[in-house]
C-alpha cells in the first residue's frame, strides 16, 4: 500500500480477503487470509503482490520496472 488511506480503503471492504492486526497499525501493510486467495483473480492478485514491491522497491528500480511493464507511475 501506498499510504494509510489506501490501505483503509481495502480493509473497509469486509467482503474482500484482506485484513491487519494491531502490529501493523500504523505500516501500510495488509494481509491476506490465504483461505480466501481464491477469491481473487489473477489479475487483482498480481496487481496487490506489483503495488507491494512497489512500495518498497527502490526509486531506481521501481521505475525501471513500470518503464519495462508501460505502467504509470
Amino acid at each position: 500500500m501506498e499510504s494509510q488511506d489506501d490501505k483503509l480503503a481495502l480493509l473497509s471492504d469486509e467482503s474482500n480477503p484482506f485484513f491487519s492486526t494491531p502490529h501493523f497499525d500504523g505500516h501500510p501493510s495488509v494481509l491476506i487470509r490465504g483461505s480466501r486467495i481464491g477469491e481473487l483473480t489473477r489479475q487483482e492478485l498480481a496487481e496487490v503482490i506489483q503495488d507491494a514491491w512497489l512500495a518498497r522497491a527502490s526509486t531506481r528500480r521501481a521505475t525501471t520496472w513500470l518503464q519495462e511493464h508501460r505502467l504509470p507511475h
